[in-house]
């Protein structure tokens, strides 16, 4: 051996190490970057869901039925115009949970609870019903 060509014993030359991404974290990668975007564009399409929809509680946003809410308002104004303490009062407030539980039994779900909420809502702005 020559002095040229000749190495220190035990020292190797140092190699470049490329540096790839594995199969399996790219999969990993993609998978996630794939939920972060659906995630928010189904965010982004709830926020812009259109006109008269409404957030209700559970993440209701379908659009209210207005002959629902107008019932609703009309037969808590009933109630409203009996005296309180009345068996009159208690029919009419017992009317109203018929007609809801009526709603609900013959499918009209929705209705049923755009029905009850309008009512409430009446009842608990003039104090009839307390929460």
């Amino acid at each position: 051996m020559t002095a040229q060509t000749a190495r220190p014993r035990g020292k190797r030359p140092k190699k470049k190490v490329k540096r790839r991404l594995h199969k399996g974290r790219l999969a990993i990668l993609l998978t996630i970057i794939a939920v972060i975007v659906v995630s928010v564009m189904a965010l982004l399409s709830r926020c812009s869901s259109g006109a008269g929809s409404v957030f209700r509680q559970g993440g209701d946003f379908r659009t209210p039925v207005p002959t629902a809410l107008e019932a609703g308002r009309s037969d808590a104004m009933k109630v409203l115009q009996t005296a309180p303490g009345s068996m009159e009062r208690e029919g009419a407030l017992l009317y109203i949970k018929s007609r809801e539980h009526r709603l609900r039994n013959s499918g009209y779900g929705h209705a049923a609870d755009d029905y009850i909420g309008a009512a409430n809502d009446f009842l608990l702005t003039h104090g009839v019903i307390s929460e």
